[in-house]
């Protein structure tokens, strides 16, 4: 590696590393001393897990939801495959773009056909329902929808939440909405709900930052709940009891959410802050989420060490610059590069510092 830094700064991933709290803890300690630590879970969920995100739901929404209703899956990114499988197999999938890396290939691997949906800067980097409509066909069974959005940290209020949803149910269309970071950005709780047209896929990953326990669900309405856990049983099985006691755990410890909320929209304006200024890289201000977006349309008009595109440009950064990020155009959004923001300032303070001295001698 060509470096001035023995290290790199790594922002790429999209991870909130915390020690775990005493009542998780506590939890892995109760689930370790019984005596079927190692037998299998429940097949769809530990009742305990489910009645959280059922109770989880019920606080949100203003209304009761039936933990028979709640199916626990290997991680988010395991339930929207479920979800997908379930609803879309053989179809279109719509997928508003900037979004996850991931999208294109998990609906694809659910067998469908994922149908990219460009919401632009002029809209907040948002979809409305005239750019729906222009991209659905016969084939269009699902719309998959992302707040506060994964790499942009854009957030779909009530109202726009409340266009999508009509545009869909007039046309048969099922809105799956990953949830995972519900509570970074002005949540509209009441945005979500499960229906026999509504799927809402949740995980202990991001809001609850237990990443690595990879403990997620599905709420689904009752005529779905039987192929949604055909779903899960031929592909992953029961997910492992010790990580979804811990996980409920972790679900009832509401104000430690509030207190990663807070923390999390410190941080947010503190990476927007700290890398306003680095030449050539220009903030993309986010509403909500865990991540900010660098324009690096003028870095790349300089061409550095030869990088053209956002993808080489990441490798000379963490070649020449000791700082790793991600590309823009692995989420539909060429031309900009992807940080993580759950580092401390100090952190980030670095990777401005390293960025700026590199980029300098190309302004």
């Amino acid at each position: 590696m060509s470096t001035a830094y023995p290290d790199v700064v790594d922002l790429a991933s999209g991870q909130i590393v915390e020690p775990l709290s005493p009542a998780v803890r506590a939890a892995f300690d109760k689930a370790l001393d019984s005596d079927r630590t190692s037998a299998y879970a429940p097949a769809y969920g530990d009742p305990d897990l489910r009645t959280a995100v059922a109770d989880h739901y019920a606080v949100r929404t203003g209304t009761p939801v039936d933990p028979e209703h709640i199916t626990v899956t290997a991680g988010a990114r395991h339930g929207l495959l479920v979800a997908l499988s379930t609803v879309a197999h053989g179809g279109e999938v719509l997928v508003p773009r900037p979004h996850w890396s991931h999208y294109p290939a998990v609906v694809r691997r659910a067998g469908a056909r994922p149908v990219p949906v460009d919401g632009g800067a002029g809209t907040g980097w948002r979809v409305g329902p005239a750019e729906l409509e222009a991209a659905r066909t016969e084939r269009t069974r699902a719309l998959l929808l992302n707040s506060p959005v994964n790499p942009t940290g854009a957030v779909y209020d009530e109202s726009r939440v409340r266009a999508l949803r009509e545009w869909a149910g007039a046309h048969g269309i099922c809105l799956i909405t990953d949830d995972i970071y519900w509570a970074y950005g002005d949540a509209v709780d009441r945005g979500v709900r499960a229906s026999a047209h509504e799927i809402v896929v949740g995980g202990a990953s991001k809001v609850y930052a237990l990443a690595g326990l990879r403990v997620g669900w599905v709420w689904g309405a009752p005529e779905l709940s039987a192929a949604l856990r055909d779903a899960v049983e031929y592909t992953t099985g029961p997910v492992c009891g010790t990580s979804q006691l811990a996980a409920a755990a972790a679900l009832r410890e509401t104000h430690a959410v509030a207190a990663r909320v807070g923390g999390l929209a410190a941080r947010r304006e503190a990476a927007v802050r700290i890398m306003t200024g680095i030449p050539l890289l220009e903030p993309v201000a986010p509403a909500g989420g865990i991540y900010l977006c660098l324009d690096a349309t003028e870095a790349l008009s300089r061409q550095p060490h030869g990088a053209r595109d956002d993808v080489a440009l990441c490798r000379v950064l963490a070649e020449r610059a000791g700082v790793r990020l991600r590309a823009g155009s692995t989420f539909g959004m060429p031309g900009h590069l992807r940080l993580c923001v759950a580092e401390e300032a100090d952190t980030l303070a670095e990777a401005a510092r390293r960025l700026s001295g590199f980029l300098t001698t190309f302004n």
